[in-house]
């Protein structure tokens, strides 16, 4: 059992950038393009959360604090918010808001299943993984409404025309 718990905690990162990266390139270059945007922006803000968040809050890894075992070596920094579940959510949520309900949802059952095995692992406490999930729920949601509006200033952008007309070209 452990070694599923690292390989989903340690690895299971790395498959889901492939799925997605696999199911963007699938998609026309209009979706494309907005999907990378939502993406980006989504990112942005909760990558800013994330350093904001971890500057306030600081809580230390449980192989630390708790004086257990991890299942694996990791540094003992600051463990909030969980880049792991955040990246993968932040994916899942790209997904769930521009593309496929489906996929979405996959994606943010992995995410639950990565933050989880980081739990299990002793590399993060569950606030870790929530701090995660929210951070990115809400990059999400910021991207949501500014996406419309970024596509609006690229289309009239010396640059964004040409970036909007290859979107175009389906």
């Amino acid at each position: 059992m452990d070694l599923i718990i690292i390989l989903c905690a340690k690895y299971l990162i790395y498959i889901v950038a492939i799925v997605a990266l696999g199911y963007w390139l699938s998609l026309s270059n209009r979706l494309k393009i907005r999907v990378a945007v939502f993406g980006i922006v989504t990112s942005i803000i909760a990558y800013l959360l994330a350093k904001i968040g971890s500057s306030v809050f600081y809580d230390a890894r449980p192989f630390v604090s708790d004086h257990v075992a991890a299942l694996f070596t990791y540094t003992a920094d600051n463990g909030f918010p969980s880049d792991h579940t955040l990246l993968a959510t932040s994916l899942a949520i790209t997904v769930l808001f521009c593309g496929s309900k489906k996929w979405g949802v996959v994606f943010l059952a992995a995410a639950v299943v990565i933050g989880s095995a980081r739990v299990l692992a002793r590399v993060h406490h569950p606030i870790d993984i929530a701090g995660g999930l929210v951070f990115a729920l809400i990059g999400g949601v910021g991207a949501y409404y500014l996406t419309p509006l970024l596509l609006v200033f690229l289309s009239k952008s010396k640059y964004g025309r040409h970036l909007v007309s290859l979107s175009n070209d389906e």
